[in-house]
């Protein structure tokens, strides 16, 4: 039998942690309702819902009533959101001199893919947001409750200290002036938001290191104090309203995400990081889970966005926008710069075509070490100004730098290109480090990256036992040299993007100078052509101790009409697979994009690490409802937003001064403006001359080409599955 609050405050009270467990269980989505209710952000509001549990556990023997917690709860919530109102954003821990490389711990390629997907889910909470203004202060709080909070009105009538007819006649006339598109949408959206289970668990660790202050021994105050005490705090509670969400826009980009809630603006689209174990394959020092680091793998930490007023922080200085040119070096290699005038600050990034998916057969990996050893080649690396990764479909050098510095990073940029010897001393060093990604991408179930090389593997080369681990331990620095002058720097296939206060003029003549005598052959890429039909259904294993499953299905090139439908259909249904409550219990990092493919066909791809012991097919089968799902056009009001969003990033950089003004303050500007050029390289590469024809066609996205897409290209006839799973010992 179920015990009720009274029962499990006595069991507390007596020593019972479990008891509070339950409690915690019973209420958190509850408080995390209200919390939400009064800031205006979903994430900030988990943090208010911890403090609100470890609160009331410290306190618990001095609530009098207990058949009151429930309002009590009501009471703690109130006053921490208030507080943090109060200080406009939550405190922050400075992140030292290295922020630029400390923050860096995502993948950019996961980045990106995440922007967006969490710019779908955040544009539904705008949406919902509007809709609960229109209402009476007098309901919002209660709809919300009753959605969010997944609370009866009995419940709330508790919660509140209002009777239960009351808030029964509150609901239904909301009901009656949201009408019923209304109020599936915000059933919808709030009703599918789950708490994060580490919630529950931080506040339960934290909850084993504190003793309850015992009950006090004098004369206990009268109930009705609290109750008139939380009767005051609800009147204050409705009649406040909160105009400033948290936003912060991060590097901007196509594939992207945006976690808290976003302010519709003509101007910018505003996001935050959710940052979870993910691999970034980058030049460093051996990974150490849980320690900041440059290298490779990373656990990543949460950028958290300050809410944000009127009265925001001036800015230093006043950015000018962006002016973007373009222009080809003599030999060939593409240059775009984003000049932003009098910025002291300057990044330049190189684009070359080799990554995990155009590695050649049985050479898995070896466009990891080929980056490594590239960077090397120029001698010790200086962590502050050079780094690298590689990516999927692509592999990228950087350089940071600024106005005084930007001719060094010209000249590392050509020594990079140039194809300067590798060492044994280099390859000592980049073949532990690049082993140490793998092991740290396994304990975190981040192998998303490892699985788009085996997957190419697979398809590409009719490999069905893949040495991710092994092709590194075995390959020799003269084959790595001699493979890196074939397929490193292609005519044709090289793009620099260069961001900050250098002189367009200058920077052209200097570029020419120095990468202009870069001699390009003509090369492409070797690859073997797919003549015979894939199996729907793959198997393979591989020297890694995860299981991983993808499912693919081909997709047009992006001069093809339908190819803006599909690439927001991604961002759906990657949204879809990251908040599904079945697939968390199954999965460790969920993915859907479209940035993968072979020479003759690119692919719309779900990708997943698994969890130990899970079923394959329970994943499977599980996937594909929620594809079903995006049949239906209910999201027809976010879908145009979304379209239009990435039609004005497609067709020029955001508003520095924007950007500035609400990044969150442990995030440096030079980060912030480097990651623009980033972004816009990366758009720049993938695209091309296509890229104006492309903004205009997503400007034009419907809900109904989404659900045509659908029905047309992600159908179980056109996937094709393939899972990883461990090698057996031998």
């Amino acid at each position: 039998m179920e015990k009720d609050d009274v029962q499990l405050i006595h069991a507390v009270l007596s020593g019972d942690d479990e008891a509070f467990g339950t409690l915690v269980k019973k209420h958190q989505k509850s408080v995390h309702a209200l919390a939400w209710r009064k800031i205006g952000d979903f994430h900030y509001a988990e943090e208010i819902t911890q403090d609100t549990f470890i609160q009331a556990y410290k306190k618990l023997s001095t609530l009098k009533d207990c058949n009151q917690f429930a309002g009590w709860l009501y009471v703690i919530t109130n006053n921490l959101c208030t507080d943090w109102l109060r200080k406009k954003k939550p405190a922050m821990q400075p992140m030292g001199d290295s922020s630029v490389r400390e923050i860096d711990k995502l993948t950019y390629e996961r980045y990106l893919l995440e922007k967006r997907e969490k710019e779908v889910s955040e544009h539904r909470h705008e949406i919902v947001q509007q809709l609960l203004e229109e209402l009476p202060e007098s309901e919002r709080t209660v709809v919300t409750l009753y959605y969010l909070g997944e609370m009866t009105t009995k419940e709330i009538g508790k919660f509140m200290g209002v009777s239960v007819n009351t808030i029964t006649s509150r609901l239904q006339r909301a009901r009656e002036r949201l009408k019923t598109s209304g109020e599936q949408l915000i059933n919808e959206t709030l009703g599918s938001w789950q708490l994060p289970n580490n919630i529950y668990e931080n506040i339960m660790k934290q909850v084993s290191d504190i003793n309850p202050i015992q009950p006090p021994t004098g004369k206990p105050f009268l109930p009705w104090v609290a109750f008139s005490t939380a009767a005051v705090i609800v009147i204050l509670l409705v009649g406040i309203s909160n105009q400033f969400l948290a936003r912060f826009q991060e590097p901007y980009s196509l594939e992207a995400q945006s976690e808290p809630t976003i302010e519709i603006v003509d101007s910018l689209v505003v996001l935050e990081i959710d940052a979870k174990p993910s691999l970034r394959n980058q030049i460093g020092q051996d990974v150490t889970p849980g320690k900041t680091s440059s290298t490779g793998s990373n656990r990543s930490e949460n950028i958290s966005a300050p809410n944000t007023s009127e009265n925001s922080l001036k800015l230093p200085f006043a950015y000018s926008d962006p002016k973007v040119s373009r222009f080809t070096l003599s030999n060939g290699i593409r240059v775009v710069n984003l000049h932003v005038e009098n910025a002291k600050d300057v990044g330049i990034f190189s684009y070359l075509p080799l990554g995990f998916v155009g590695d050649a057969k049985a050479k898995t990996q070896w466009s990891n070490l080929i980056m490594h050893l590239s960077i090397r080649s120029t001698g010790p690396i200086d962590y502050r100004t050079s780094n690298a990764e590689t990516m999927t479909d692509n592999m990228r050098f950087e350089f940071i730098g600024n106005t005084d510095t930007w001719t060094h990073g010209l000249k590392l940029h050509a020594k990079w290109l140039s194809g300067l010897p590798f060492t044994a001393e280099s390859l000592a060093e980049a073949r532990p480090n690049a082993l140490a990604q793998i092991e740290f991408a396994e304990k975190n179930l981040a192998t998303h990256k490892y699985a788009d090389a085996a997957w190419h593997q697979v398809i590409q080369h009719r490999i069905n036992d893949i040495a991710i681990r092994g092709n590194i331990q075995s390959a020799q620095l003269s084959d790595l040299q001699e493979y890196r002058d074939q397929n490193l720097v292609q005519k044709d296939g090289v793009l620099l993007c260069v961001i900050g206060g250098v002189d367009p003029d200058t920077l052209k003549e200097a570029m020419e100078e120095g990468l202009g005598t870069i001699d390009l052959t003509d090369k492409t890429l070797p690859h073997s052509t797919i003549s015979e039909e894939i199996t729907k259904d793959q198997n393979a294993t591989w020297d890694l101790n995860v299981t991983h499953y993808m499912e693919t299905y081909p997709m047009p090139s992006p001069e093809d009409k339908d190819y803006p439908s599909l690439y927001i259909t991604s961002l759906l249904l990657n949204r879809t697979l990251l908040q599904d409550a079945k697939l968390k219990e199954m999965v460790g990092n969920i993915f859907c994009g479209v940035d993968l493919g072979t020479p003759e066909q690119g692919y719309l791809y779900v990708s997943a690490s698994l969890k130990p012991d899970t079923d394959i097919m329970e994943v499977k089968q599980r996937i594909g409802q929620l594809i079903k799902k995006l049949e239906d056009t209910y999201n027809h009001l976010h879908i145009s937003m979304i379209a239009k969003s990435i039609s004005r990033e497609l067709s020029a950089p955001p508003d520095l001064n924007t950007l500035m003004q609400y990044k969150p303050e442990n995030v440096s500007e030079t980060y912030a403006l480097l990651q623009v050029g980033v972004s816009w390289g990366m758009m720049e590469y993938k695209y091309g001359e296509s890229l104006i024809q492309l903004a205009s066609a997503f400007a034009d996205v419907t809900a109904a080409d989404v659900s045509s897409v659908v029905n047309r290209y992600i159908t179980t006839d056109q996937r094709t599955t393939l899972v990883l799973t461990p090698r057996a010992s031998e």
